[in-house]
């Protein structure tokens, strides 16, 4: 009796750490532009966290919105934050989603992938689909993705005196890498 007691414990801690093998945590940068007939504003965070998951396909990542730096002038940062993304009251931006693709990576690879979840910026969320450069080399998988977003469908409002300057479509890029979790 103790024999098998032992040996079905040996199984599910075998299973935990094979389950375990496949989650990776992970932070970097996030950027990005917003290219507009009268002015290119551009900024950056390296606040940016995420987790992946290759076995269950999950893909997520969050930034503080307040974190970017960079933008023309510090009152251009100012209107951002209190105007634009109002980040008192909407302090994070998230993405959480499946691989939809099909994905080839037991072993070291390099792919790119289609990830489709909800991603949510100033208390809008909406369903997005996203290509992402996966790659990955031994415990370690970096991800890039380069994608836009439309601000009409975040319900962020550009006033009509600086919508020469401001972009309706900002180009957003992600860079993470992520280590694999060892519990």
């Amino acid at each position: 009796m103790t024999k098998n007691f032992y040996f079905t414990f040996l199984t599910f801690f075998a299973l935990y750490l094979l389950q375990a093998q496949s989650l990776y945590k992970g932070s970097g940068n996030v950027s990005f532009i917003s290219d507009a007939p009268l002015e290119t504003v551009k900024a950056h965070s390296t606040k940016l966290n995420g987790l992946i998951d290759l076995d269950k396909k999950t893909f997520a990542f969050t930034i503080d919105v307040s974190s970017f730096e960079g933008f023309n002038s510090p009152l251009q940062k100012e209107h951002f934050n209190e105007h634009y993304l109002e980040t008192k009251k909407f302090p994070k931006s998230t993405f959480t989603g499946n691989i939809i693709s099909e994905l080839n990576c037991t072993g070291n690879c390099d792919q790119i992938i289609i990830c489709k979840g909800k991603f949510s910026i100033h208390g809008i969320t909406k369903i997005e689909t996203i290509s992402v450069h996966l790659k990955k080399t031994n415990q370690k998988i970096d991800i890039q993705s380069d994608f836009e977003i439309l601000l009409s469908d975040y319900n962020i409002k550009i006033p009509k005196i600086v919508q020469a300057k401001i972009a309706s479509i900002i180009q957003i890029k992600v860079l993470i890498q992520f280590n694999q979790i060892n519990e």
